[in-house]
């Protein structure tokens, strides 16, 4: 059963369901654009990325959290305009597709297409081929990524 509990981010309390979503925490939070959220732990251990694609977060009563840069060895992508952090530079076709449609959608034999901007490869811009793999910036590289049903 859900239940509310109440957070803190940035030194403002908040009421949140618990459990949660990232996609959730990151918008009652109003992470904005290009940054990222962090989950306080204590003693010296480092706080907690917490990845906007998370799709169950369980939430402690008066739990804290704040907002900050995308870690050195990580990426902030958008895929269909949400932000995502990926481990890797090289982002494929499928991992995109994934992020964009974590339950894939129903019908037969789905078929996307994923296009993209503001690569790090070259080119910088086009179509992702299905299998394929691009090269991403540390900050910004947009995907849009879209469905059909093969008839």
């Amino acid at each position: 059963m859900e239940s509310q509990v109440r957070i803190h981010s940035d030194q403002k309390p908040y009421q949140s369901p618990n459990p949660t979503t990232g996609a959730d925490l990151y918008e009652l939070l109003s992470v904005k654009e290009g940054r990222v959220m962090y989950r306080e732990v204590d003693g010296n251990a480092e706080d907690k990325l917490v990845r906007i694609d998370d799709p169950h977060i369980h939430l402690a009563e008066d739990a804290h959290f704040h907002t900050g840069s995308v870690p050195e060895n990580y990426y902030l992508i958008y895929v269909n305009t949400e932000p995502f952090v990926v481990k890797h530079a090289e982002v494929r076709f499928e991992q995109v597709v994934k992020l964009a449609y974590p339950t894939p959608p129903g019908g037969t034999d789905p078929e996307f297409t994923v296009s993209f901007e503001h690569a790090k490869s070259k080119p910088h811009h086009g179509d992702l081929a299905k299998h394929g793999k691009v090269e991403v910036k540390k900050h910004g590289t947009i995907f849009d990524v879209g469905h059909t049903n093969r008839s």
